[in-house]
């Protein structure tokens, strides 16, 4: 814990570039001050605020499992703030599909297929969200969510990470969207990110979820961040977002968010 309280002082000393000034790519700014600080002004559909304040509230034990569906939502699934960023990113990028690895409860992969959902005109593409999850209990009952809310949008797959991914791999395009929730270890994280990256085309966006949840994350996030083939990482403390695109200067930022 005082490791990551003295982390976070230093991320907000070393922050920079509110709302994308000071930033010279145009592509970056773009998504600093349009997608980050909502510039365009892109509003949650208020039915899925509804859904995560239920969820948030809801007494239940978790069908198979130990928790309530309220602490695990509360402690361990996006909140609104980061749900609304990645429905923002989804809405913005109109990735050809979205993988997520750590369905939970579904909460992420909502706001993820809500963004998919959300996009409008000629440049909209049909895409799916492809999310993850380990845990049985937590499977089905997000499977039942997604039934009720975006039954057409989620392909749920159950079972152990490293050999789901390896099931969903040939669907992936080269333009995705990856959020990745799933096991918080250092090598487990850095392979997955590994996969993720060599299968990246021209241009894909990686958000990873809780870069200073331990130090192992930490140094996850510090090694990924070094390839090469990441042009631009953000550091938003409770998330990290790399941008593949190949033509971007390859440049480090800190953003409070």
């Amino acid at each position: 814990m005082a490791w990551r309280i003295l982390k976070y002082i230093q991320h907000l000393f070393y922050r920079k570039h509110r709302r994308g000034h000071g930033i010279h790519s145009p592509y970056v700014f773009e998504f600093v001050n349009r997608v980050l600080f909502n510039g365009d002004r892109v509003q949650v559909p208020a039915s899925l605020i509804d859904i995560h304040r239920e969820l948030r509230n809801n007494p239940e034990r978790i069908p198979g499992g130990e928790r309530t569906v309220r602490s695990f939502v509360r402690s361990a699934s996006v909140s609104r703030q980061f749900g609304a960023l990645l429905f923002r990113i989804a809405s913005w990028m109109k990735p050809g599909m979205i993988l997520e690895l750590g369905t939970g409860l579904g909460v992420s992969t909502l706001y993820l297929a809500s963004g998919l959902e959300h996009k409008s005109g000629p440049e909209a593409v049909d895409g799916q969200v492809h999310t993850i999850e380990g845990d049985a209990s937590r499977a089905a009952f997000s499977k039942q969510l997604f039934k009720l809310y975006v039954p057409n949008s989620v392909q749920l797959h159950v079972g152990d990470v490293d050999e789901q991914l390896q099931v969903v791999m040939p669907e992936l395009t080269g333009r995705f969207l990856a959020f990745v929730d799933a096991n918080h270890r250092q090598e487990a994280t850095v392979r997955y990110l590994r996969i993720l990256v060599d299968r990246a085309g021209k241009e894909a966006l990686i958000v990873m979820d809780d870069i200073y949840w331990s130090r192992g994350m930490y140094r996850a996030w510090r090694e990924v961040i070094s390839w090469p083939e990441v042009r631009v990482s953000i550091d938003l403390f409770h998330m990290g977002i790399l941008l593949l695109r190949k033509d971007l200067p390859k440049t480090p930022y800190k953003i409070k968010f």
